[in-house]
Order: C-alpha cells, then structure tokens, then sequence
C-alpha cells in the first residue's frame, strides 16, 4: 500500500516530462550521385529529391568570398532560401554555423518570404558538426563551381503563419555543378 502515493507521484509529474521531451531528429542517410552533369543541381529535403531549389551562387570580387544561395520560388506568396554565406574563393571542406566568419566558415541559413515583405517560418542551425559544404572544384575563369552540401534545421516560430509546405524539422543534402555569376 505505501507504494501507492508513489506510483501516483510518477503518473502525475514524471510521464508529463517525457511526453514534453522530443528527441532530435537522426541524420537521414542520403546517397549524393557522384557524376553529374554541367547545369544540374539535385537538392534532397528530409531524404525525398525536391525540384523547388535552384541555385544562385555569387562570386564577390569586392570582399572575395562567394555565397552559395539555393532558392525556392514555385509557391505563389512564398520565397525560401538556403543559404551558405561568406566562404572563401576555394575550394575545400567548409564548417557550417550561424555566426559572421567570413573566409573560414559558412554563414549557414534558412529564411522565408511571405507576400514580398513579412516573415515566414524561422529555423535555427541544428548539429552544425554534422553539416558540410564541400566545393570540390572551382573554376574561376570559366565561372563554374560542383560541391555537395548537408544542412539541417529545426523550426523556431512560425511567425503567425499557418502552413508554408515546409515541417518542423528541416535536413537539407545536395550536390551541384553549376555556374558563378559576379555580384558586383
């Protein structure tokens, strides 16, 4: 009998907690193809393809970096971009964060438009350690760039919005061949 007051003591205020904890998500396995070719860009979002990002990689000869954008613009009222900010003109393996460091590590983040002036949904940089930008080859003179990419995020505020097509938690993985355009 004594076990009682017990039992009702961890019914009542130990199982609340654990249905209020939520676990990160795991890291979605996805299999980047290799050869691609010149032009293409294939984007994966929670480990599905999705057609909806296109690439705006810009080359900055005022402040030589270049920022690796990737754009959704097919919904009517709804801009999101991806974007990897402030990296050197090089190639190499590239750590993500949220902070401005130009030149050693990628600016990394998501952000949504809605009708042209208010905010959508905000993400936060989740599991940075396990994100990347990789460019692997980088041609200057003929203004070309491939690479691969993995990013994940997790949705802080939905701002007042209802749905904007995207969830809660957002993995992002690509690889890319493309072209540089000049910024200035």
């Amino acid at each position: 009998m004594k076990m009682k007051p017990f039992v009702f003591f961890l019914a009542t205020f130990s199982l609340p907690l654990l249905f209020q904890c939520k676990k990160e998500p795991e890291t979605i396995i996805v299999n980047l193809p290799d050869d691609i070719e010149f032009g293409e860009t294939i984007v994966y979002l929670n480990g599905e393809i999705t057609e909806d990002y296109q690439p705006d990689f810009q080359l900055d000869t005022v402040y030589n970096l270049i920022n690796y954008v990737f754009i959704d613009s097919t919904k009517a009222n709804v801009f999101t971009l991806i974007a990897f900010d402030w990296l050197p003109i090089k190639e190499g393996n590239f750590q993500l964060h949220e902070e401005r460091i130009p030149y050693i590590k990628a600016l990394t983040s998501i952000s949504q438009i809605v009708d042209e002036d208010l905010p959508g949904y905000e993400y936060q940089l989740i599991d940075a350690d396990e994100g990347y930008i990789n460019i692997e080859q980088l041609d200057t003179a003929k203004m070309e760039v491939r690479g691969r990419f993995r990013a994940k995020f997790k949705r802080t505020s939905k701002n007042g919005n209802d749905d904007l097509g995207l969830p809660e938690n957002l993995q992002f993985d690509g690889v890319f061949y493309d072209k540089l355009r000049l910024r200035w």
